[in-house]
C-alpha cells in the first residue's frame, strides 16, 4: 500500500501550499476571511461609519451651520398663523405642509406642492417671512452621504449595502478569530507598539459587537427589497412599487373635483382633540393639509417621534372644514412594522440626549475599530517583507486619505459654512464641493509626501483647523456664542466645545506622530 501513503503525502503537501481559505483549519479560514473582508471595503466602511455617527446629531449640526434660526417663538397659535401665511403665498396649491419648530429643529417652515411643482417659506420668531437664513445642507449631508455616498438614484445604496454585508462577515469572522473575549478585553500591552494597537483593536471589537450587528442588520433590512428584489418582482408586476402599495397604509384618495370652499376650521378645535389623545407639550411635529381649497380637505397631524422607537410617527386625521375626526391610517402589517422599528433603531431619532451620546460613542468606537484594522493589516505585512511593492504603497496612501483625509474634509465642510458669504448663490452645493475637494487634496498630499510626514501634517492641519474654525466663528459674530450660553442653546455652544475637544485630541495625536517621526529619523 505504498502508493496510498505517497498519495496522502502529495495531498498534504498540496493543502499546505494553497491559500488560507482552502486549508482545513477553520480558525485560519476565519482569520483570512476577517482580514480581507475588512480590507477590501475598509476605507469605504470607515467613511460610512464616521458620517453615520455624525448623523446622530444631524439636527444639532444643522443648528450650528444655520445660526440665523430663531430659538424663541412669540406666536401662540403657530398652525393658525401658518395657514394664514399659506393662503397668501400658496393659493391654489394642492398640498400644504407646516413644519413646527422644536428644541432639536428650531425651524418654522412652510411647504407646498402641486405634483412636481414645489415651494417653501421660512418664518422667524415673530411669524414673519425671512430670507436671511444661509443655505446649507447642514448635518443632513452626512446623513444622506452615509447611505447614498452622494451617488444619484440607487447606486450608492447598493454599494453601502455591499459594504454592510462585508462588515457583517468581518464581525462574525472576528468573533471566531478572537475567541478569548474576557482575556482580550483586559489585555493592553503598552510596551509594544504593534501589540498595543492589536489589543486596542480587539478591545474595540468586543465592545462594538452588538452595535455593529445592529447597525448592519437594520441597515440591510431597511432596503431589503432593493438588495433582494426577486420575490416582489416574481409576485407583483410592478415589483417594489406594487409591494409598497400593499404594505404601506394610505388614506383614501380625495376627489379632486369636489366643491371649492375658502374656509378652514380654527386649529384650536382640532388641538383640543389632539391634546386628549397625545397628552404633553409640543407633541405636534408636522401638519399636512390636502386640497385646502376643497370642501373635502383634510388635515393630517403627525406626532413627534420621541415617543416611539418606530420610524413611523403616530398620525391623526381631521376634516379641514368641520374639525371632526376622520378614519385614521390603517395599521401596518407585521413585516412592515418590524421594518419601521428597525429603521427607527438605525436612525435613533427616539433617543434622548444620554442615549444619543451612547450611540455616538459606539459609532466612534466602531470607526476606530475599522481604522486600527486597516493599519494593523499593513503593519503585519510590512514586518514580514524586506522590500515594499506597489500594493503596500497603495494601502499606505489610502489609509492616510481615508482616515485623516476624511477628517480634513469634514472640517473643511464646516469651515466653508463660515467662510462663504451668506448670500452666495448655490451656497449649499459649494459647501459640499469643498468637502470632496478637501478629501481629494488629502489623497494627493498622501501620495506625494513620505508616509510619516503625511500622517503628521494632515492630523496637525486638522487640529489647527478646529481651533481656527472656533476663532473664526467668534470673530465673525462674537455675540452668537455669548447668547448661546445665556439662552442655554446647548446645540450651539456644545458644538463649539466639541471643536475645542476634537482639536485638542488631534493636537495630542499630531504631537505623538511628530515624536515618532523624530525617533525614526534618528535611527
Amino acid at each position: 500500500m505504498a502508493w496510498v501513503s505517497d498519495r496522502n503525502s502529495l495531498v498534504n503537501t498540496y493543502l499546505q501550499s494553497i491559500p488560507y481559505p482552502m486549508k482545513p483549519d477553520f480558525r485560519k479560514c476565519m482569520i483570512w476571511l476577517h482580514t480581507y473582508s475588512g480590507l477590501i471595503l475598509g476605507w469605504l466602511l470607515f467613511a460610512i461609519f464616521v458620517t453615520g455617527t455624525l448623523s446622530y446629531f444631524n439636527h444639532e449640526i444643522s443648528q450650528w451651520m444655520k445660526p440665523e434660526h430663531d430659538k424663541k417663538y412669540h406666536i401662540n397659535n403657530q398652525v393658525n398663523h401658518s395657514i394664514t401665511q399659506l393662503k397668501l403665498h400658496a393659493q391654489g396649491e394642492q398640498r400644504w405642509q407646516i413644519l413646527l419648530p422644536s428644541e432639536r429643529i428650531p425651524q418654522w417652515m412652510l411647504r407646498w406642492n402641486t405634483g412636481q411643482k414645489r415651494g417653501s417659506l421660512i418664518l422667524n420668531g415673530n411669524g414673519e417671512t425671512t430670507q436671511k437664513i444661509r443655505a446649507s445642507r447642514g448635518g443632513d449631508f452626512f446623513r444622506t452621504f452615509h447611505y447614498t455616498l452622494h451617488i444619484r438614484q440607487y447606486g450608492g445604496r447598493y454599494i453601502a449595502g455591499i459594504a454592510a454585508m462585508f462588515m457583517l462577515i468581518a464581525t462574525f469572522s472576528g468573533i471566531f478569530t478572537h475567541r478569548r473575549f474576557f482575556r482580550d478585553f483586559f489585555t493592553l500591552r503598552k510596551g509594544k507598539k504593534g501589540k498595543f494597537l492589536i489589543d486596542i483593536h480587539a478591545l474595540l471589537g468586543i465592545v462594538t459587537i452588538p452595535f455593529s450587528l445592529m447597525i448592519c442588520i437594520s441597515g440591510l433590512m431597511i432596503y431589503l427589497t432593493l438588495y433582494i428584489p426577486w420575490s416582489d418582482q416574481h409576485f407583483y408586476a410592478d415589483g417594489e412599487n406594487k409591494l409598497n402599495s400593499y404594505t404601506i397604509p394610505t388614506l383614501v384618495k380625495l376627489d379632486p373635483n369636489a366643491q371649492d370652499i375658502e374656509r378652514i376650521v380654527d386649529f384650536s378645535v382640532i388641538k383640543d382633540q389632539i391634546q386628549r389623545q397625545w397628552p404633553g407639550k409640543h407633541q405636534i411635529a408636522r401638519v399636512t393639509i390636502e386640497q385646502p381649497q376643497k370642501i373635502n380637505a383634510r388635515i393630517i397631524v403627525e406626532r413627534v417621534k420621541d415617543s416611539t422607537v418606530s420610524r413611523q410617527a403616530q398620525r391623526l386625521v381631521f376634516s379641514a372644514s368641520t374639525g371632526e375626526a376622520l378614519d385614521n391610517y390603517p395599521k401596518y402589517i407585521t413585516p412592515a412594522q418590524v421594518r419601521q422599528v428597525l429603521w427607527g433603531i438605525h436612525e435613533a431619532k427616539f433617543a434622548d440626549i444620554p442615549l444619543r451620546w451612547m450611540f455616538f460613542a459606539l459609532g466612534c468606537a466602531a470607526s476606530a475599530l475599522i481604522a486600527t484594522g486597516l493599519i494593523i493589516w499593513l503593519n503585519k505585512r510590512l514586518a514580514r517583507v524586506k522590500q515594499r511593492h506597489i500594493g503596500h504603497f497603495i494601502v499606505e496612501r489610502l489609509n492616510i486619505a481615508a482616515i485623516s483625509g476624511l477628517l480634513l474634509a469634514i472640517i473643511g465642510y464646516f469651515v466653508s459654512n463660515r467662510a462663504f458669504p451668506v448670500i452666495l448663490e448655490a451656497r449649499e452645493n459649494a459647501e459640499v464641493q469643498v468637502f470632496f475637494i478637501s478629501w481629494l487634496m488629502a489623497l494627493c498630499h498622501a501620495v506625494v509626501r513620505p508616509v510619516t510626514k503625511a500622517w503628521y501634517e494632515q492630523v496637525a492641519l486638522a487640529s489647527v483647523s478646529c481651533f481656527g474654525l472656533f476663532l473664526l466663528d467668534i470673530i465673525q459674530e462674537p455675540q452668537r456664542l455669548i447668547n448661546a450660553i445665556l439662552d442655554n442653546n446647548m446645540p450651539y455652544w456644545g458644538f463649539s466645545v466639541m471643536l475645542l475637544l476634537v482639536g485638542s485630541i488631534l493636537y495630542q495625536t499630531a504631537n505623538w506622530l511628530h515624536h515618532r517621526q523624530v525617533k525614526a529619523d534618528k535611527v
